[in-house]
């Protein structure tokens, strides 16, 4: 597996130079760029610079492992439903014309007025239709285990199960009631073979599970990216040099 970033708090403030630089510096072998940020690659983007962060990327070691919207898909509005959907068109087209594996959306909670079936429902089916554009453009959809309510793991189970594309794929969370029972893997079974990316939080907590969830990953043939969503901090490169350390220890026993 590879470690990763997501400008989610750490990263957050930099441009694509200083982003790779840092991962560069500290054994980070890609990242997630999150919308808003101020790496600035939005879809606003011209050809031009579309190219330029491309290439940004191509010259390095460090890999544009996705791209993070906040597009959701439960809105009881048939019209803000359908800026979503095409708004996750839009990322698709970026991230293809960026040489960028993926995107990344999320369910984010439950509407009132309608019942939870039907919100899944939707959900699921929306995912399709987006998982039906980006496959044209060689483009994953990562739906993002999120939201109140929706992050339930059996919930992103039925909606991957209504989406019924294999372009559309779970992002692994890392999201704490999973861990309240002992042990993670009764949910992680629930979408294994169907996980595209990893997100974690900082890996110092002690009350997740992180060997357990690495060595569930990797028995289950998962060889993609582990990014981390560490809390700012005023010194990224000495925080993700001890995330890195700690990601090794990890590791290690996995490995043999």
């Amino acid at each position: 597996m590879k470690l990763g970033l997501v400008t989610y708090q750490i990263g957050k403030d930099m441009d694509v130079p200083t982003l790779i630089k840092t991962c560069e510096e500290t054994g980070f072998e890609g990242v997630e760029l999150r919308t808003t940020h101020a790496h600035g690659v939005e879809v606003t983007l011209s050809a031009a610079e579309r190219a330029d962060v491309r290439k940004m990327f191509d010259d390095s070691s460090v890999e544009l492992a996705g791209l993070g919207s906040a597009f959701e898909y439960h809105s009881a509005d048939p019209a803000e439903l359908r800026r979503n959907i095409d708004g996750t068109a839009a990322y698709v087209d970026l991230a293809a014309d960026l040489g960028c594996s993926g995107v990344k959306v999320r369910p984010n909670g439950f509407p009132e007025g309608k019942s939870e079936e039907e919100t899944l429902q939707q959900i699921g089916e929306s995912l399709r239709e987006c998982g039906e554009y980006a496959q044209g453009k060689g483009v994953q959809i990562r739906l993002e285990v999120h939201g109140r309510g929706t992050q339930y793991v059996p919930h992103i189970k039925t909606i991957l199960e209504v989406a019924d594309h294999a372009n559309v794929v779970a992002c692994w969370n890392s999201n704490q009631p999973e861990a309240e029972e002992g042990s993670i893997a009764p949910y992680f079974d629930m979408l294994r073979g169907r996980i595209g990316l990893v997100h974690c939080r900082d890996l110092c907590l002690t009350n997740y599970p992180w060997q357990e969830l690495f060595g569930l990953l990797c028995g289950s043939g998962y060889r993609g990216f582990v990014l981390i969503e560490a809390p700012q901090t005023s010194d990224p490169v000495r925080v993700m040099s001890y995330i890195r350390t700690l990601f090794d220890a990890y590791m290690a026993p996995i490995k043999g």
